[in-house]
């Protein structure tokens, strides 16, 4: 029989049973996380942007990454997480073809000012001062206008972008050794730029943002007031705690959180997607 290199599954693993049943309540928030991009990106090496992140690794091989980022878990369909705009990430190393192309196209954004400053000049001989006036103001809004579009959808795509391996933070320090992030598999949920500016907040921060608790906290909290991604029941395929004992006590969580919203076929479906690691390591 052939084994799944991919499950048919979006996870999200955390370490927390109090977080479990958050997402389960509310749905999940999106968080600003800390990523690395040492070597990858001119100028860029330590950003904080706001992603929810997943994996579709299967079951069978998923004890790596619960050593990494927890015991407790939920599962939804891919098809509930490409409805929401969730991406599969771009994995890439220093040097390679996708990094050289980045760097490229960041290097030309810049050069664009230059190119048009030319244009306008050779426009401004020919024209009165009048109409070079109001047709340089006109050409400058308009390639600014375009610029801008152009670097607003860059800084978007690289938040799907993530080293084959590197440097990774956790619990307030990078680890000593490296970590292979494409065994991770990801698949990832950013809000545009457009949407977090029209909020009021940025698309990115400073590394200073995230590794002061009180100023993650800040901008996690004022982000959760504009957009978390909901789910219903039945888009749910997986529900994980860490022992086979939490299941009784989960099943009871779950009739109080969703026993007035969904039908009593779905509850009872709901309930027999539950599962404990304990059994998933020793019988997958």
């Amino acid at each position: 029989m052939d084994t799944n290199i991919s499950a048919r599954t979006l996870f999200h693993f955390t370490s927390n049973k109090n977080t479990l049943l958050s997402i389960l309540k509310n749905g999940f928030y999106v968080r600003y996380s800390l990523e690395n991009f040492e070597s990858l990106i001119n100028d860029k090496a330590e950003i904080v942007f706001p992603m929810t992140c997943f994996c579709d690794i299967p079951l069978s091989q998923v004890k790596r990454h619960t050593s990494t980022y927890g015991k407790y878990a939920i599962g939804l369909t891919k098809k509930w997480g490409m409805k929401n705009k969730i991406n599969p990430i771009i994995y890439t190393y220093p040097n390679s073809a996708t990094t050289s192309i980045l760097n490229d196209v960041f290097g030309n954004i810049e050069n664009f000012f230059d190119i048009e400053e030319e244009e306008l000049k050779k426009f401004k001989l020919n024209r009165s001062a009048e109409i070079v006036y109001e047709r340089m103001n006109d050409r400058e809004n308009k390639f600014s206008k375009r610029v801008e579009d152009v670097n607003s959808k860059l800084s978007h795509f690289i938040r799907y972008i993530k080293p084959y391996e590197g440097k990774f933070y956790r619990d307030g320090k990078y680890l000593e050794n490296l970590v292979r992030f494409y065994d991770e598999r990801e698949w990832r949920f950013t809000p545009s730029r457009e949407f977090l500016f029209s909020k009021g907040m940025k698309d990115s921060y400073k590394s200073e943002y995230f590794i002061d608790p009180r100023k993650r906290r800040a901008l996690n909290m004022k982000l959760a007031k504009h957009i978390k991604l909901h789910f219903e029941p039945n888009d749910v395929k997986f529900i994980i705690v860490n022992r086979d004992s939490e299941i009784p006590e989960m099943l009871k969580n779950l009739e109080n959180i969703f026993g007035k919203t969904a039908s009593s076929d779905d509850l009872k479906l709901l309930g027999t997607r539950l599962i404990s690691l304990e059994q998933i390591l020793e019988d997958l």
